[in-house]
């Protein structure tokens, strides 16, 4: 079935406070296995989650199935234009990026998107799908180029756009690069993971700034949005405000969080306050990891890690 209801891009109206405190921030790391080794990164496949506040890249060893390297660090003030010509600069400077690899994948982290039922969607009319969901939201996407992803889980398409400049640099710098909107990649995770489960389960995928919910019922995703927020309270009202309109219990409805965000977050702790059934998600068993990855939780960058069953 497809989603009940498509992604927005406006939430309801909530007055933004900005609350930072020490522990809410996912710490910059640098994370390699002795076993990476550039002279064998034909076999390697190279991962890269890029949005307006941070930049992520993992690479994996095709042969081992095994992630050999992690990489994050935060931006700011720069949007999207910024984020990726510091990505560009960083080829020149950073071991992970210096080698060629047999492949490159990269997931767009952005608010701005439109899920379209398959029998609703007409390739020629893909400009008014979007221009319809984000008005006021942004620049005209005729000044950019759209991209389409067919859901694999579901009878559906993702609608996105990145500005043309933006795609250009990013083609001249890592070539083929196939590129994922991040809640596609959620999506068909999520539901590949969860198959064949008899259950109603909420997602919520934390980052800076920026969360997705998702809701699945057995096989089946309900719900697919994301929020915008500055404090922890529009993600709590936010998250309530989701359960609200789906009819679910916050008492007795499983919540399972994944991202950058640990039980020493904010974040976590206001959630806790209200919907008690909640727990972290487990790293992708589709894929094996170097123990330098034991220093981060398991939930932290899943989205990352499960970028390249998404695109091969």
């Amino acid at each position: 079935m497809c989603p009940q209801k498509h992604s927005v891009t406006n939430g309801p109206s909530v007055k933004l406070v900005s609350v930072h405190s020490k522990g809410d921030s996912p710490r910059n790391l640098g994370l390699v296995d002795d076993a990476f080794d550039p002279k064998r990164s034909d076999s390697y496949h190279l991962s890269i989650e890029l949005s307006v506040r941070s930049i992520s890249f993992c690479v994996l060893d095709t042969l081992g199935n095994k992630y050999l390297a992690l990489h994050h660090e935060s931006v700011t003030g720069e949007g999207i234009t910024g984020a990726v010509n510091h990505l560009i600069q960083m080829l020149q400077t950073h071991e992970l990026l210096r080698p060629s690899y047999k492949s490159t994948s990269l997931v767009l982290v952005d608010e701005r998107f439109t899920t379209v039922p398959a029998p609703l969607y007409d390739k020629s009319k893909k400009h008014t799908f979007l221009d319809f969901n984000i008005h006021g939201g942004g620049a005209s996407t005729h000044e950019s180029t759209l991209f389409v992803d067919k859901l694999q889980g579901i009878e559906a398409y993702n609608v996105y756009a990145l500005p043309n400049e933006v795609l250009g640099n990013l083609r001249a710098a890592f070539g083929n690069v196939r590129i994922l909107h991040h809640t596609t990649c959620l999506i068909d995770t999520l539901l590949g993971l969860h198959k064949n489960q008899n259950r109603e389960t909420c997602f919520l995928h934390i980052q800076e700034g920026l969360f997705s919910i998702l809701f699945i019922d057995g096989n089946e995703l309900k719900f697919c949005n994301n929020f915008l927020y500055n404090s922890k309270e529009d993600l709590a009202y936010y998250t309530l405000f989701v359960c609200e309109q789906l009819k679910l219990n916050p008492e007795s409805v499983e919540m399972i969080l994944l991202g950058e965000r640990g039980k020493d977050s904010q974040e976590y702790r206001i959630l806790y306050s209200y919907i008690r059934n909640l727990r972290f998600i487990n790293r992708n068993p589709g894929f094996t990891y170097s123990y330098k990855m034991d220093e981060v939780p398991g939930h932290y960058h899943f989205n990352l890690f499960s970028l390249f069953d998404c695109v091969s």
